[in-house]
């Protein structure tokens, strides 16, 4: 016979390092934006533990599990799985907990930065505040933990803010941990060229050149980059010429994904105090030609509506 029994208490969160919650305005805005965030929240989260535990030994490394998803506000429960190779460093001390404690408190620590805009943002504080962290869990007995990469860092921001990005303004998204939760600011926004300067220390423009790049998405608002391809690499793309993207918000112009554009092209390369290249920035000064993608895809039925030129 089974016993009912009533009780005030919470029940007790899944065996997880920490969690994402969400807590969305309902009937608002699409409803993919919740669930999209919540995916780039942790592919961010598994990139940069990539990167952090390296400052701890290069032999360890992690991965990311789903512990538990919670409905109401939608909490994501996630717990790092971590391994490491033979290593004679590691194998008298139970380093797994200090290693998962670190790579929570480093997201806490991110993600404060992110937010604090009472002062001037340094990367290279974040980087020794980063450092400090990982020193303090004593793995190896010796000084000789390394900041993360200033490249790396560039694109954990880049990703944090990403996710902020896709919420809305009454929506609320916190990072659970142990030792304390923290809300992301969902009104402080760093645009990617700020991000990015943060870390720049020399700047190499080359004259513009002549380049064919396939459009994997346009940007039909006018707010945005261009999503295009050059050769086998995503990039994304500021379009400067302004007369002609006028013509393309009015629809005078028609390109869809897989056409092409012919355009004159800036190309930036942007390196960091490490002389290492943090990113390329793309910009079309001119668009000489829509070149129109005519082959047929056999796998997918072709399409014979009216409104395209043959």
């Amino acid at each position: 016979m089974a016993t009912l029994t009533l009780t005030d208490k919470l029940p007790e969160p899944p065996r997880a390092d920490f969690g994402f919650e969400i807590d969305f305005q309902r009937g608002v805005g699409p409803a993919s934006r919740v669930f999209t965030a919540t995916h780039d929240f942790i592919k961010a989260c598994e990139a940069l533990d990539d990167e952090l535990v390296k400052s701890i030994d290069s032999s360890i490394e992690t991965v990311l599990v789903l512990e538990d998803i919670q409905a109401g506000s939608i909490k994501t429960w996630l717990r790092n799985t971590l391994m490491a190779t033979e290593d004679d460093a590691l194998k008298t001390l139970d380093w797994k907990p200090l290693v998962g404690k670190y790579l929570v408190r480093a997201k806490y620590a991110i993600i404060r930065w992110i937010d604090d805009d009472s002062a001037p943002r340094s990367l290279p504080a974040l980087r020794r505040e980063l450092q400090k962290i990982a020193a303090e869990t004593d793995v190896r007995h010796l000084p000789d933990y390394t900041a993360p990469s200033p490249a790396a860092l560039v694109s954990a921001i880049r990703d944090f803010q990403a996710v902020k990005d896709r919420l809305l303004p009454g929506d609320r998204a916190t990072l659970l941990t142990n030792e304390g939760d923290i809300e992301f600011n969902l009104s402080v926004s760093l645009p990617v060229e700020d991000i990015e300067a943060l870390a720049v220390a020399r700047t190499i423009e080359n004259p513009p050149a002549e380049m064919i790049l396939p459009v994997k998405r346009p940007d039909y608002l006018g707010e945005s980059k261009w999503e295009l391809r050059h050769g086998k690499r995503n990039i994304s793309a500021k379009i400067d010429d302004q007369a002609w993207l006028r013509r393309f918000q009015k629809r005078e112009v028609d390109v869809r994904p897989g056409d092409a554009l012919r355009c004159t092209v800036r190309v930036e390369l942007l390196y960091g105090f490490d002389n290492e290249l943090l990113t390329e920035r793309y910009t079309v000064m001119a668009v000489l030609e829509v070149l129109v993608n005519r082959v047929e895809t056999l796998d997918l039925p072709y399409d014979e509506s009216p409104g395209r030129p043959d």
